[in-house]
């Protein structure tokens, strides 16, 4: 099972803040001082973080109004002509994203086989992520 540093960073920002709440569980004290937990987060692990939050973020405006900003643009426009056709990104109806190909009038959308788009939504991805990387601040 993968689990992402967002997905971390999510769970222990929540547990940190039970703690600071006094929400956790009570444990019985034994007369042992307990250390407190503690967990560090490297500054390269911080920054993937930041970096798959904003990709995923950039995605999502991508399938609901298609690319809007410079780097959007860039990326979608590689993939594009990569494929070699126009295309949309959208969600189906599992909420997947997903790719249809435009026809060269642009009057027609059709489907693109499932692996296919799969494919091209990692590739859109990696793309995002070295312009979003490239553009961070270190």
């Amino acid at each position: 099972m993968v689990i992402s540093t967002y997905q971390l960073n999510t769970v222990l920002r929540v547990y940190g803040n039970q703690l600071r709440q006094g929400r956790m569980s009570p444990h019985t004290n034994t007369g042992q001082t307990r250390s407190p937990d503690s967990v560090n987060i490297t500054a390269g692990t911080r920054r993937e973080a930041v970096i798959e939050k904003v990709v995923s973020g950039m995605m999502e405006r991508i399938a609901g109004n298609g690319p809007q900003n410079p780097d959007e643009v860039t990326a979608f426009s590689q993939l594009e002509q990569e494929f070699g056709q126009s295309l949309i990104l959208s969600r189906n109806s599992g909420n997947q994203f997903q790719f249809k190909a435009v026809s060269d009038n642009g009057s027609t959308a059709f489907d693109i086989p499932p692996e296919t788009s799969n494919q091209l939504v990692d590739q859109l991805n990696t793309y995002l992520t070295d312009i979003v990387s490239q553009n961070m601040i270190a």
